[in-house]
């Protein structure tokens, strides 16, 4: 079918806007390039700035009402936000979250770029107003960072699951590993370079047999949990630096582990890349 002379100024233009973009032309360049061949300069490609002024120049009164009552609304939260009693607060930070989740989860497959946005941005909102109650309660040292932090780890991990977005869930992981690793520091007193071992190897293992194992149904859990598992065997290390047990071993133990899983991925690569690819 052949192409209409609208169709072909169309590519035309959109070429010479991936020109500007790639910098490939300087902009006035661009610029007269694209007169020759828009009849109404409205019609010119915008850019993201350009494209949101754009829309919120069509948007009705209607529209534009509820936009700064929303906006108006957030703002009288966020200033009497200490005033408000603790169930409220609570009950307001769990709001706004499920909000932003319920968003992301509407933009899941149409736009997963706006839908990763909504979801991070919730899952930030929950930690942030998480530490914000703590503070205004005086609860930041004892049980209430782990308790914030247990809630957000299953929060992520949940999210990451039910709308299959691999980075939350890694997130979530991280948090528990977090987690493992405070309590190890508050519960044993001075181990060694052996037991430091011992508690982060055998969680290593359980997750790669828990990655082969979930792979089945839920793709992006288990490369998800085989990432984790990757972090867990060099966690001894770190561990160890950071509380300093035997540091002078952590060159030789790093150095050996690096061999180690390079020569297990690359033994076993047809098998594990099954189930995490």
């Amino acid at each position: 079918m052949p192409v209409s002379d609208g169709d072909k100024k169309k590519l035309i233009v959109n070429e010479i806007e991936s020109w500007r973009r790639s910098k490939l032309l300087p902009e006035q360049y661009c610029d007269f390039l694209q007169n020759l061949y828009l009849d109404d300069l409205e019609d010119r490609p915008k850019n993201l700035v350009g494209r949101a002024v754009r829309k919120i120049e069509q948007a009705s009164r209607r529209q534009w009402l509820l936009g700064f009552g929303i906006f108006a609304l957030i703002c009288l939260v966020v200033l009497y936000f200490n005033a408000f009693p603790l169930a409220l607060q609570i009950g307001l930070a769990a709001a706004a979250t499920a909000g932003f989740v319920a968003g992301g989860a509407r933009w899941r497959d149409r736009l997963p770029h706006r839908a990763f946005l909504l979801l991070g941005t919730g899952m930030l909102l929950l930690l942030l107003s998480g530490m914000a109650i703590l503070h205004l309660h005086g609860w930041e040292k004892g049980a209430g960072p782990v308790l914030l932090l247990i809630v957000c780890a299953l929060t992520w991990i949940g999210v990451g699951v039910a709308l299959r977005f691999g980075l939350l869930q890694w997130c979530g992981w991280m948090a528990v590993v977090v987690l493992y690793a405070w309590t190890l520091a508050h519960k044993i007193n001075e181990p060694n370079g052996i037991e430091v071992q011992l508690f982060w190897l055998p969680a290593a293992v359980l997750f790669v047999w828990l990655s082969w194992f979930v792979s089945v149904k839920i793709r992006s859990a288990g490369t998800v949990l085989f990432a984790t598992a990757i972090v867990l065997w060099f966690m001894p290390e770190l561990y160890s630096a950071l509380y300093g047990i035997d540091t002078q071993w952590i060159p030789f133990q790093l150095l050996a582990k690096i061999a180690i899983a390079g020569i297990s991925l690359y033994k076993w690569r047809k098998h594990w890349m099954e189930w995490v690819a």
